[in-house]
């Protein structure tokens, strides 16, 4: 239904004004008070809101009695209801006012009704409403809806899934007469998706030609005549060729007219606000209890309003400006912002500015939730530059820039104005005086969840609503999503990695899979004694019985697999390192999943691991390989990482360096909320689907058709773009909507890389040897410490996990210093930009070069974060010393991630074991790349660089997979796949 903003001005004598205040003010206890006479007339009359000031006139000027309404319809139709309501209370008001009309109410109203637009010659004005499509009846039969569900769910303590929650809710719900007309979802306004719109340099130049044919039409008129007009003239005088240099001349004579309008425009704006002249005076406490008296009207009210006055500056340039300030906002409000809000203001109901004609009164009236000063926030800190481009142009507002800028922004003095312009409220209606905008949008989600929620996520979206409001999609679904995505579950010191291939009758899979399922732990608390962590391949996905049409929407490179020729070559697994020659999750020894059992005790692990090897054997399945972690010591670095407490001692890799130290942080997760870093925060996105990333965009997920699953087990699929927290995702939904299979869920990239430790300390032992007087060893370091000092230039950080960025000559506990936990806060670029403390091709300046690339650049940090993966592998000892394929220790190396070529591959292959990374020539990642004959390091110093030479390939791949790291949603419809 059309919502309309009717203005009303009817003359009358300046003298009467005091004594129609007086009058309006007596009308005050029948619109909120006991005696709401004039309430119950506007009752079920479809009119939001309205009220009636007295604007003073200036001398020549009449004095006029505003009447300014919201309804449902056009507009003549809420001047008839609200004339059919207050017939009675008006004439009394008319008759204090001296107003002698023998008109039909509706007719006066009609008559003096003000009609705004946005055109040259329109009045002045612009119209917003918080609430669009919301009629009254709507607005309060929903209200109505959400209170009795709320008094349901206060009485009853409905036990079951959240589905079945809801259910029991609807029926509540569709046996009350009153409400079965709500069972029928009614749809809500929802952000427009207008990438197109967007304020590109198109965008605006668009907007900016549009700009400039509405306001200097005119202008552009007149001389286009005349350069028709003389063309025309030569064509005939001269011919064609001088009348086509004659229309040329004329066409740069109209740009340059043009120009130069623009110009005086510009330069006389400029003019006029440097001898602008604001006023900062404070304003009288009488007058000031007069305008606090009809704010908070009641304890009930939960709004307030506001009537403006201001006048406006003398000329008619200002009134141009005026016109163009409007324009503008409409644009926003029209391309750019939600529906309902004002860039980020979501508490106005219904608001509207008008030039009073005849006048040189601007009147702002706004019907808003909240108090006066929030909602005076809330502008001045969201959107100031909308405010100082309407007010800019009237007298004594707080000195402004370029129209728009400044003004608003000095909040204290842009209060003390917008005081002393407020007019009291002494008659004003409100049709739900109890409701925000913000409980008006959740009681409507409320509504159409009864209508649409089909699946177990929205029903837990649904009864988020009640006692909160709408979920937003940053928040992450902690419930769905495995336990490894928050931490190396340090209080887990024990554990299993099981490399699995299920059994090849699709019914046994599953069968196995539905048994597994509910002991696959899920959220950031993981049980006290056990954790188990399941991730299937490609192949364990199409062994599961997943149709091809949803299996090839997972990412090429997780369908490709890891041992696949083409990976292969990106991530350097030739030669020794070829998947031929893996122990694992190669072509003859492909793996269909990883089951991950972590444990507080050796005998738990034990029973666990045995147990679940037993029950996937019965199933028909095998287990291929297994590798077993070395327990974690007490107080480890991955404690460090889930509690910020200082490690005792810290976990190593086989090396004997400090591992697990540098972590991206997962916005919306608790370590986040306790260590929210802006080097190291990212968004969730960037490692679960489902989530937007750092870009605003949600990572491409598999869908499922709404027919596959019946059990309404997955979650909707979402947008690809950030869609806001306006409403809930069941809003639009319907019963034939897709289904995310990948929400929730990452990709788990595992590697098993044996580490050559004898080759690795024998290399520094001799390069402490060979180099001890080079010039760039420094003289303060210890020579004790020159081998420790290789390895720490070659890896990027001391044995003790100290930077070499912040300890260039020695750890941090040097001398027996008690231990402290390692340093990660720094920057490369800013610190270390030539990298002569950390060399520009350490290993850990290639995993993660922060702003190396770009020295102090925020904007690189955001580029390089876009590639960060989550570490959560451990080490493992030697397995068996008389078989040299496993008698070497070394990382069992995990990571999740959202995009494993963007991330995981891109690290490798483009910052790792690329020879030229940052300006660098024929050199690969020290530690972890495959050098061969390229195995060097260059070693900056002020007194010239030190070449470590013949470094050796330390670490090869010995297993490898790309995984799926399910939600538990996901993982219920994998066990219940039809057949």
């Amino acid at each position: 239904m059309t919502q309309s903003m009717v203005t009303s001005a009817i003359p009358f004598a300046l003298g009467k004004a005091d004594s129609v205040d007086a009058r309006l003010d007596t009308f005050r206890p029948q619109l909120f008070g006991n005696e709401s006479a004039i309430r119950e007339a506007m009752r079920g009359r479809h009119i939001h809101f309205m009220s009636i000031t007295v604007v003073r006139g200036e001398i020549g000027e009449p004095t006029h009695l505003v009447f300014e309404m919201s309804g449902d319809g056009e507009p003549d139709a809420v001047i008839a209801t609200v004339a059919a309501g207050l017939e009675g209370p008006i004439r009394e008001i008319f008759d204090t006012a001296g107003i002698a009309s023998h008109k039909p109410l509706r007719d006066l109203l009609t008559a003096r009704r003000v009609r705004t637009g946005q055109g040259l010659f329109a009045t002045p004005g612009l119209d917003f409403c918080g609430t669009p499509d919301m009629t009254v009846e709507r607005i309060e039969a929903e209200y109505a809806l959400a209170r009795d569900l709320r008094d349901f769910f206060d009485r009853s303590a409905v036990q079951g899934s959240p589905l079945h929650v809801f259910q029991q809710a609807k029926a509540f719900v569709a046996a009350l007469p009153q409400h079965v007309a709500l069972m029928t979802p009614e749809p809500l306004k929802r952000i427009a998706d207008k990438d197109s719109e967007r304020f590109s340099l198109g965008f605006v130049a668009c907007l900016a030609g549009r700009g400039l044919v509405k306001f200097f039409w005119p202008v552009l008129l007149l001389f286009g005549a005349l350069v028709l007009l003389t063309t025309y003239g030569a064509w005939h005088a001269a011919g064609t060729a001088v009348g086509l240099l004659a229309l040329a001349v004329g066409l740069i004579v109209v740009a340059v007219a043009l120009i130069a309008v623009l110009a005086a425009v510009y330069f006389g704006l400029r003019g006029l606000e440097e001898t602008n002249t604001p006023f900062d005076t404070t304003l009288d406490p009488k007058v000031m209890d007069a305008i606090s008296d009809g704010e908070n009207v009641t304890k009930d009210t939960q709004q307030n309003h506001l009537a403006g006055i201001s006048v406006m500056q003398a000329g008619w340039l200002r009134g141009l400006t005026l016109r163009i300030a409007f324009w503008v906002i409409a644009q926003l409000a029209t391309h750019r912002f939600r529906p309902g809000f004002l860039g980020e203001i979501s508490t106005i109901h219904y608001a509207r500015w008008v030039l009073l004609p005849k006048t040189n009164k601007l009147l702002f009236f706004s019907n808003f939730g909240g108090s006066w000063e929030s909602y005076l926030e809330d502008f001045i800190t969201k959107a100031a530059s909308g405010l100082t481009g309407v007010w800019s142009n009237t007298v004594g507002f707080p000195r402004t820039e370029n129209l728009f800028f400044k003004g608003a922004t000095d909040g204290d003095r842009f209060k003390r104005w917008a005081r002393r312009q407020q007019q009291p409220s002494r008659f004003w209606y409100s049709a739900y005086p109890h409701l925000t905008t913000a409980r008006i949008r959740v009681n409507a989600a409320i509504r159409q969840g009864i209508g649409t929620v089909s699946t177990e996520d929205e029903a837990v979206s649904w009864l988020g609503l009640f006692g909160s409001k709408v979920r937003p999609d940053t928040l992450i679904e902690t419930f769905e999503v495995q336990t490894l995505l928050y931490g190396g579950l340090s209080k887990h010191p024990y554990a299993e990695c099981l490399m699995l291939r299920l059994p090849e009758a699709r019914r046994a899979a599953r069968e196995w899979l539905a048994q597994v399922e509910p002991l696959v732990s899920c959220g950031d608390e993981p049980p006290r004694d056990k954790v188990l962590i399941l991730a299937l391949s490609s192949h364990g996905l199409e062994r599961l019985g997943l149709p091809q049409d949803i299996h090839e929407q997972f990412p090429t490179a997780f369908r490709a697999g890891m041992g696949s020729p083409g990976r292969a070559n990106l991530l350097a697994d030739t030669g020794d390192d070829h998947a031929r020659k893996w122990l694992w999750g190669g072509p003859s020894n492909e793996i269909d999943g990883v089951l991950l059992v972590y444990a507080a005790d050796p005998a738990t692990l034990a029973h666990e691991v045995a147990a679940r090897t037993t029950e996937l054997q019965v199933a028909g399945g095998a287990l291929v390989h297994r590798v077993t972690p070395t327990p974690l010591p007490t107080g480890s670095a991955q404690a460090q990482q889930d509690t910020g407490r200082s490690a005792r001692q810290l976990v190593r890799e086989p090396f004997g360096f400090a591992d697990g130290i540098s972590q991206p942080i997962i916005k919306g997760t608790r370590r986040w909320m306790r260590q929210s870093d802006a080097i190291h925060a990212v968004e969730p996105g960037e490692f679960l689907l489902g989530y937007p990333d750092g870009r605003g965009y949600f990572p491409p997920s598999p869908r499922v058709p709404a027919r596959m699953d019946p059990g309404n087990v997955l979650p909707l699929a979402e947008p690809t773009h950030r869609r806001g927290a306006l409403i809930p995702s069941f809003a639009n939904s319907s019963a034939n909507s897709e289904r995310d299979l990948g929400r929730n869920g990452s990709f788990l990239v595992v590697r098993q890389l044996a580490q050559d430790v004898e080759a690795f300390n024998g290399f520094v032992e001799e390069a402490a040897a060979l180099y001890a007087d080079h010039p760039a060893v420094p003289k303060l370091l210890d020579p004790a410490l020159l081998p420790e000092w290789i390895g720490a230039k070659m890896v990027g950080r001391w044995k003790d996990g100290s930077s070499l960025v912040r300890f260039p000559h020695q750890p941090a506990s040097y001398h027996g210093a008690p231990q402290r936990n390692p340093d990660n806060e720094f920057l490369f670029g800013a610190e270390d930009p030539v990298g002569e403390r950390c060399p520009l091709g350490a290993h850990i300046r290639r995993s993660n070069p922060r702003d190396s690339l770009a020295p102090g650049s925020a904007q690189e940090l955001g580029i390089v974060n876009r590639h960060r993966i989550l570490r959560v592998g451990r080490g493992f000892e030697a397995e068996g010393a008389n078989d040299p394929e496993v008698s070497q220790p070394g990382l069992l190396f995990m990571c999740l991630n959202a995009d494993i070529e963007r991330q995981f591959e891109f690290i490798q292959q483009t910052w790792a074991v690329a020879w030229q990374f940052h300006g660098l020539e024929n050199e690969v990642d020290p530690i972890t790349g495959r050098g061969g004959k390229l195995g060097r390091l260059t070693i900056p110093s002020p007194n010239g660089p030190l070449h470590l030479t013949k470094t050796k390939d330390w670490v090869r791949t010995r297993g490898g997979a790309y995984l799926f790291m399910p939600s538990r949603s996901a993982l219920r419809f994998l066990a219940r796949l039809p057949e």
